[in-house]
């Protein structure tokens, strides 16, 4: 009997889990565009980039950083270059691959659209989960992304790989 609410708990726990995913990733996605007119790929990448305070990234270590497959971190990178928010330049590190940094515009598009979407990410959690909710969530995501470091290195496989 305990068997079957624990299999119940942990269908129930999954469900609400996916169910987040569903509706919050999708609708930060459509509020970043909305916000700035960047898409939610083009947004992490940025952030990334403009967090690091580097000046740029290894595009193998962008990709390993965000989760990202090499060949989709690096069509990003190209589409995003050609769009003029991003400069590609080849790595001094690594010559079969590329260093990426912002350019003025990429910058510029980053620093505007970050207030408004703490305001939006504020608006989904801060404002209406209670501190300890909020302190459990990060207790939750911390052990679970633990695990699938531990346990699924995923991205072991990435920072093998090189983007041309």
């Amino acid at each position: 009997m305990a068997q079957k609410g624990m299999k119940e708990l942990d269908s129930k726990a999954w469900r609400a889990f996916h169910k987040i995913g569903q509706q919050l990733i999708p609708h930060l996605g459509r509020q970043i565009m909305n916000h700035s007119g960047l898409s939610a790929a083009e947004y992490v990448v940025l952030l990334a980039i403009y967090e690091s305070n580097e000046a740029a990234l290894n595009v193998n270590t962008l990709a390993a950083q965000l989760g990202w497959e090499i060949s989709r971190m690096s069509h990003q990178v190209t589409r995003m270059h050609e769009s003029g928010l991003l400069k590609k330049t080849k790595s001094n590190s690594d010559s079969r691959c590329f260093d990426v940094g912002l350019t003025a515009v990429g910058k510029n598009r980053i620093i505007e659209a970050v207030p408004l979407q703490s305001l939006e990410i504020n608006h989904c959690f801060s404002d209406i989960l209670t501190k300890s909710q909020m302190q459990a969530l990060i207790e939750i995501s911390s052990v679970i992304s633990t695990h699938l470091e531990e346990h699924h290195p995923v991205n072991q496989r990435n920072t093998t790989q090189k983007a041309s």
